[in-house]
């Protein structure tokens, strides 16, 4: 791990056994003064820690962290003020992770203020993605995220920092606490309806997610700081069905409120999918067992039409909720002159990795609808719960490919599309000797990518299917018939988009 010199030389006191620093101490936050994916953490009204992943930006001078939500959104916001206490954590595979505690404050009010300070901090709305800019330009697209843009901002004054790769960990306070905390003090909130998500489709899609090895995090509540703690962990599900998770740091004793979480990380913000649930880690050391209660998430697929849904669900939930009484509608127009605009700069690869990602993308995308349904009329339920596991594993992989080529500004051409479903085509009456058979064709790419992409683009790689992997208990409903479906309509979605939208090739 990276240590800082100066940083050693420049602690000069201890509080409560932590050393004393400056935000500037670090070199890790050298890279990171810009709009950046994280996991934001609060701890909801029943005291449980809610993991979400937004965008954010560190800023050094100020010793604090800014992040956003839609007002229609509004569960963090509720969250922080029950209990402004949250932590912040940047998490990317390999990487060192950064963890950042503090105390949260809400910004309401004025719209075009919000929006304008939120651009700035985005160096201008097409400073992530390029269509951010069609929404504060385009007269449809202004019309259709005018709720969407209607923003509440939060700054977390950082108080604590945590640096960790995985063996060792760096602990630092550069701040102090409001007040002290006591054990027991965490307000309620009255009158909030206690929700348990059933286990459904999420859940199966999130169990695939576990057992292809993607990021996991988990949450916990700390009894003396009332800030969850948070760290990366190993996570894995048994030949019993049992989610397991490891981490080296975390105390042996039990935690009967915690999350799981497992995402796909992506700073293009192209793509959202995360899947957590809530519940109880055993105690223990090693592989401890983690007995989920409920589980929660958001999945936003890359493309124009789930683009088109983020608007009308946040002009709806906006409405629904009565929040938007908060924060005065904005004028999109003028918080964008005011921001200083930088264009987001294309992804740039090697011709051998964007072949690579457009093999996976017209693959993957021929392949969802097949497993799932296939899943719909198979009989055993293990074969099912098999089937549905590589349609949401396809899904996944697919949604990330197409991420990456949107990010890159690349289009894929009707005969790579008809490439794809050749190149996929069923071989075999087998359904599972099939499925090993077609992902031997696809880790060719995979391999390749592993190689040319940097670590922070890998969070979508699965790893290499074979017949003795375990696979996901089956979810507790059967929505096979509907997922079929919706596999259809998302894979024809993805089709479109990559024909339709022209962009210039890096």
């Amino acid at each position: 791990m990276r240590r800082c010199s100066c940083g050693q030389s420049r602690i000069s006191r201890t509080v409560r056994g932590m050393p004393r620093a400056n935000l500037s101490d670090f070199v890790e936050f050298a890279g990171l003064d810009r709009f950046l994916q994280w996991d934001l953490v609060t701890v909801n009204p029943w005291g449980v820690p809610s993991v979400a992943a937004v965008g954010a930006r560190v800023k050094v001078a100020e010793n604090a962290i800014w992040t956003s939500t839609t007002v229609g959104y509004a569960a963090k916001v509720r969250n922080l003020r029950l209990n402004p206490r949250v932590t912040m954590l940047r998490s990317h595979g390999d990487l060192t992770a950064i963890v950042l505690r503090g105390e949260a404050t809400v910004e309401e009010g004025g719209g075009t203020e919000n929006l304008a300070h939120l651009f700035e901090l985005m160096q201008g709305p097409e400073g992530v993605r390029p269509f951010f800019a069609d929404t504060t330009t385009n007269p449809g697209w202004r019309w259709l995220y005018r709720e969407y843009w209607r923003r509440i901002l939060i700054r977390i004054r950082i108080v604590e920092v945590e640096i960790t790769d995985g063996e060792s960990i760096r602990k630092a306070k550069v701040d102090s606490w409001a007040r002290p905390a006591r054990a027991g003090d965490h307000p309620r909130a009255r009158g909030v309806p206690r929700r348990r998500l059933a286990l459904g489709t999420l859940d199966a899609r999130g169990r695939q997610m576990i057992a292809d090895k993607l990021p996991a995090v988990l949450a916990v509540g700390e009894v003396d700081q009332r800030a969850p703690l948070v760290l990366p962990v190993e996570a894995r599900q048994d030949r019993a069905g049992r989610l397991l998770v490891r981490a080296a740091v975390l105390a042996p004793g039990e935690f009967r409120k915690a999350s799981l979480a497992v995402r796909v990380i992506d700073d293009s913000f192209e793509l959202a999918r995360t899947v957590a649930w809530v519940g109880t880690i055993s105690p223990g050391a090693g592989w401890r067992e983690f007995q989920p209660r409920s589980v929660y998430g958001f999945t936003k697929p890359p493309g124009w039409l789930p683009d088109l849904a983020a608007g009308l669900a946040a002009a709806v939930m906006s409405a629904k909720s009565g929040a938007s009484r908060s924060v005065s509608a904005p004028s999109i127009q003028a918080a964008s002159r005011r921001a200083l605009a930088v264009p987001a700069e294309p992804l740039r690869l090697s011709r051998r990795a964007w072949n690579a990602l457009e093999v996976l993308f017209s693959s993957c995308n021929a392949t969802a609808p097949v497993y799932a349904g296939l899943a719909v009329v198979a009989s055993a339920p293990s074969i099912r719960s098999r089937l549905s596991y590589l349609h949401h594993r396809a899904e996944m992989e697919r949604d990330w490919a197409h991420a990456l080529l949107i990010h890159g500004r690349r289009q894929i051409s009707p005969l790579d599309l008809v490439r794809g479903a050749i190149r996929m085509r069923p071989q075999a009456l087998d359904p599972l000797a099939e499925a090993v058979r077609q992902d031997l064709i696809l880790e060719r790419s995979r391999s390749v990518l592993r190689v040319e992409l940097p670590e922070p683009l890998r969070s979508g790689i699965t790893r290499e299917l074979s017949r003795e992997n375990p696979s996901p208990a089956p979810p507790r409903r059967d929505r096979s018939g509907l997922a079929a479906i919706s596999s259809l309509a998302t894979s024809a979605s993805a089709a479109v988009d990559r024909l339709g939208r022209q962009h210039s090739s890096s």
